[in-house]
């Protein structure tokens, strides 16, 4: 056997001697950049500008203060005594190689240290400030969350560092993460992984079409219940029309001098409803959140004929379209997308506390199959979702399970792009808004160890409650037996004993965190929003029970409160918007019309419900007090959704009944309605007292004519064929018997 000489055994058996960047709170290491800063090649000049070679500079000297307190000196030359730091430019120009980094959105990085010196570089400015964060990484810093309060780095009057040669790159070649008020290219978003190609994913059909062509091409716009429509939904089965916009998207890109354009369809559903159009349709393909001909075949035959057209002038371009609304299904009759266009999946008709193929989540294994079609039928798929529960940020919502799945899942199947729409309210959404956008860097990370080190180094000796807080959080709204959006499924996750087993976590968490200048604070974020669904349990238990009072309190307490984590940086503005207007306007609502008024009583929760689909129901008098509805099924009303009770949420009429003591009233009576999904129409003893044709509005209809002592029926009639993605149905709210006092003679 050969020996190896003893020399080079000693030098292998001892380690490799670290690079001193501060001793004892002094500089040991200079920073080397070039002049001017490079960004020529990035593909977003935008981006680029903002995140040069200096810019990596001042992250890693303000980092690198806030560790040692030293200020590292940042030049054009190497120093002439210690150390030498070399960033973008100037490491390509010491000998940084990163030619065999191959990156199509060009945001390869490399690392190189070694006992001399360190050359840190990226395939463009933001890969560059890039590098820079994963070598800050190495030196155990953290950036949690968008504010100073997430920031987290070792203290120490001693910086070194380790050899490294670190390369790497993102999988999807975009990663947006963004919310309302939070949409600028923050360091948070580029330390974690946002970025990539800048991709342009919304509603765009008025961008390309001038407004005034409709007084003479009427024919160019969608023919809508007989009558052509001037908007933004066009009659796309028009070969002049796809010319027209053609020639739009071409004048866009050129403007704008993109690489990526949307080619998708307003919001809505206005569909051109010409017999050209229709013709399109496969009758046999049926969107299964509204029941109606899905409308993919029509678009897609539109958007491959667009493509053809801009790809001969600009080969280049990618054009994304939504998979949305009445066109989300994969197409049929074998259509394939053009290899220039990009199918982005927004599931907003979805569940959305499951993921991907979840069994015991209908929509979600739908998705699955859908998401699996489209895979046959275009070359570039993309995601864009919402990172929330959508018309509801106010209570703790997790996504750590689905992320940890999804992203996974989505790389496996060709996702090219992800778009997070996302809250940034860090005191109800912190962890799983970290891990999605660290997860769309690097899909093959292990999540339970970003998951870990998340707890461990964010909230130090109370990781293992703030964790377990967490956790519990998670596993409660992934194990959810129901699908019901906004405010309607929380009392499900958030049960009596879910709420106990928080705050007990919150409570041993505040005692291990003590007065730490950090934890103490992070911890007490959490419990702020936790108190909040705390508070929603009892808003909503006053209100079931005729509490009225007790409901506006509880409310008034939530928004105030609600307000002043807005106020702190924590929440988003939406926390405070969508309890006003999902929340706040029927507890104000009906506090109003209570007012001055006397509840009797608080119609039962368990009613006898029956779909009317024909209509019929009027003609056949189902509100008659004679009327047989002993087969109807008896549901829960104001306690459960029909989704709860494991009743699809049919697009149809529905009826309910039920039966109410009197007592003689000497004043008017009234039936208050808090909330139904739909327009209603109320009978009592048969008799119609009145309707309302605004949906989910909050109404009273005085039912004095038609009432009397003792026992009364009532029937409620709701138009529920509207689409909604909330899958509620029916009465969802409570409906309180009003006593108004009587005249004074």
């Amino acid at each position: 056997m050969s020996r190896l000489p003893i020399l080079l055994l000693l030098a292998m058996a001892l380690p490799a001697r670290a690079l001193d960047i501060v001793l004892d709170g002094k500089p040991a290491a200079a920073l080397v950049i070039s002049a001017p800063a490079r960004d020529a090649q990035s593909r977003d000049r935008k981006r680029a500008a903002a995140w040069d070679d200096a810019a990596a500079a001042r992250v890693f000297v303000d980092w690198i203060r806030k560790i040692s307190g030293a200020t590292l000196p940042v030049g054009q030359r190497p120093p002439a005594i210690g150390a030498a730091i070399y960033i973008g430019q100037a490491a390509l120009d010491a000998g940084l190689k990163l030619d065999d980094i191959n990156s199509p959105t060009r945001e390869g990085l490399r690392i190189f240290a070694t006992e001399d010196r360190v050359l840190m570089a990226g395939q463009s400015g933001p890969a560059t400030v890039k590098a820079v964060c994963r070598l800050l990484e190495q030196l155990g810093c953290r950036y949690f969350m968008d504010s100073p309060l997430g920031e987290v780095y070792p203290q120490s009057s001693t910086v070194r560092i380790d050899r490294l040669d670190i390369r790497e790159k993102p999988a999807m070649i975009s990663r947006a993460i963004w919310g309302s008020q939070w949409t600028a290219n923050t360091l948070w978003k580029l330390w974690n992984g946002a970025g990539g190609d800048s991709m342009d994913v919304g509603h765009a059909w008025g961008r390309y079409l001038p407004q005034d062509l409709f007084a003479a091409h009427p024919q160019y716009f969608a023919l809508r219940n007989g009558q052509r429509r001037k908007g933004d939904w066009y009659c796309t089965s028009n070969p002049t029309l796809r010319e027209i916009f053609a020639q739009g998207v071409i004048r866009a890109i050129e403007a704008r001098n993109a690489a990526n354009i949307s080619i998708s369809p307003p919001d809505g559903v206005g569909y051109c409803q010409c017999e050209r159009c229709a013709a399109q349709d496969d009758p046999a393909s049926i969107e299964p959140s509204s029941g109606l001909v899905s409308m993919t075949d029509r678009y897609l035959d539109f958007f491959n004929d667009v493509a053809r057209r801009v790809a001969r002038k600009h080969p280049n371009a990618l054009l994304d379209f939504y998979c949305y609304a009445d066109y989300t299904q994969a197409p049929t009759r074998a259509l394939k997308a053009e290899d220039n266009l990009v199918a982005w999946i927004a599931p907003i008709r979805y569940c959305r506390f499951h993921r991907i193929g979840q069994d015991n989540c209908p929509t979600r294994r739908q998705l699955e199959q859908m998401l699996n079609d489209w895979g046959k039928s275009s070359r570039r798929l993309a995601y864009r979702t919402y990172n929330y529960n959508l018309a509801e940020c106010l209570v703790p919502f997790s996504m750590l399970s689905v992320w940890k799945h999804d992203v996974p899942y989505l790389n496996s199947h060709r996702c090219i792009a992800i778009n997070l729409e996302t809250l940034p309210s860090w005191n109800i959404y912190g962890p799983h808004i970290y891990l999605s956008i660290r997860l769309a860097y690097s899909p093959s990370a292990d999540a339970d160890a970003i998951i870990d080190d998340y707890f461990s180094r964010f909230f130090g000796p109370a990781a293992e409650p703030m964790k377990q807080y967490w956790l519990d959080i998670d596993n409660a709204f992934a194990h959810l037996d129901t699908h019901s959006g906004s405010f309607y499924a929380l009392h499900r996750a958030y049960t009596p004993a879910l709420l106990k087993k928080c705050s007990q976590s919150l409570e041993k968490a505040a005692r291990a965190a003590g007065d730490h200048p950090l934890h103490r604070p992070r911890v007490a974020m959490n419990a702020q929003g936790f108190r909040n669904a705390a508070q929603y349990i009892d808003l909503r238990n006053a209100l079931n029970s005729g509490r009225i009072d007790d409901a506006l309190k509880t409310y008034r307490e939530l928004l105030a409160r609600a307000q002043v984590q807005v106020q702190s940086g924590y929440a988003n503005h939406y926390a405070v918007e969508y309890l006003k207007r999902f929340l706040g306007a029927p507890v104000e609502a009906a506090a109003a019309a209570v007012h001055g008024n006397r509840i009797v009583a608080v119609l039962p929760d368990r009613m006898r419900m029956a779909c009317d689909k024909e209509d019929r129901g009027i003609a056949q008098n189902w509100a008659d007090v004679k009327f047989d509805d002993s087969k109807w099924r008896e549901v829960a009303t104001y306690t459960d959704t029909l989704d709860a009770q494991g009743l699809p949420d049919e697009k149809t009429i529905l009826w309910y009944r039920t039966s109410i003591d009197v007592p003689r009233v000497d004043g008017k009576c009234s039936l208050l309605f808090i909330e139904v999904d739909g327009a209603a129409t109320v009978f009592v003893n048969g008799q119609q007292v009145g309707t309302c044709d605004k949906e989910r509005s909050t109404f009273a209809v005085d039912i004095s004519s038609a009432v009397r002592p003792g026992k009364n029926t009532v029937a409620v009639r709701v138009d529920h064929s509207r689409i909604t993605e909330l899958m509620l149905g029916g009465l969802i709210r409570p409906v309180y018997l009003l006593a108004s006092p009587a005249p004074t003679p």
